[in-house]
């Protein structure tokens, strides 16, 4: 008497198994991502404020300590608040994110490096520069690559059809590195107004917006 076997599901029910399980294991490695995504750049936030708490417990006079930090909160606000701009569109393209590409993950490796690497130039006090351009320069360079990486990234996701963010024309996707990159040269030319070149970005959600309305 031969051994019963069990019939084998249907070539239809098998692939789509195995389609649910390869989505599920895509999201829970996406999840995964962004949560030590999340966690390396709260880090990095933490780390702004280690220079400021170290001269807090040396200060011996509040009012000294408040008024010769003026430059270093200044800087540290600064970059508390691109970093936060940085990591909202980090987040808005991995929410809509399906998976990832090998590429796509390595370039979130480095725009993650870029990212812990920002308190760093902080501590060259950005906007009491002195007049020198090698600190803001340094500064603004690593934003530049940032920006250039998590442009790369999107690009590499929209490619492979991985994610539902429309994509944009040449000149708003670019947009704001060229700024970044307008706003390096003028550092380096014209070192003495530091930081404040940065106020050059406020054109990029303008000239979105009418790029948009095209």
């Amino acid at each position: 008497m031969e051994p019963m076997t069990a019939p084998s599901p249907p070539a239809g029910d098998a692939e789509r198994a195995r389609t649910d399980r390869d989505r599920l294991l895509a999201e829970k490695s996406l999840d995964r991502l962004a949560a030590f995504s999340d966690a390396v750049v709260a880090i990095a936030i933490t780390l702004i404020m280690l220079p400021l708490v170290d001269r807090a417990m040396e200060a011996e006079d509040v009012g000294e300590y408040l008024t010769s930090s003026v430059p270093a909160f200044a800087s540290a606000a600064l970059t508390f608040f691109i970093i936060a701009v940085l990591w909202r569109s980090h987040h808005v393209r991995l929410v809509h994110a399906t998976a990832l590409t090998p590429m796509a993950m390595r370039l979130e490796m480095v725009w993650l490096a870029t990212i812990v690497f920002l308190p760093v130039a902080t501590v060259f006090d950005v906007i009491d520069s002195g007049g020198q351009s090698v600190g803001i320069a340094i500064y603004v360079g690593t934003l530049l690559l940032s920006r250039i990486v998590a442009r790369l990234q999107h690009n590499a996701l929209v490619r492979a059809g991985l994610t539902d963010l429309p994509e944009e024309g040449w000149v708003a996707q670019w947009l704001g590195s060229l700024l970044l990159v307008a706003v390096l040269a003028l550092v380096l030319l014209i070192p003495q107004v530091g930081a404040l070149w940065l106020l050059i970005l406020l054109i990029e959600p303008v000239g979105r917006s009418i790029l948009a309305r095209r």
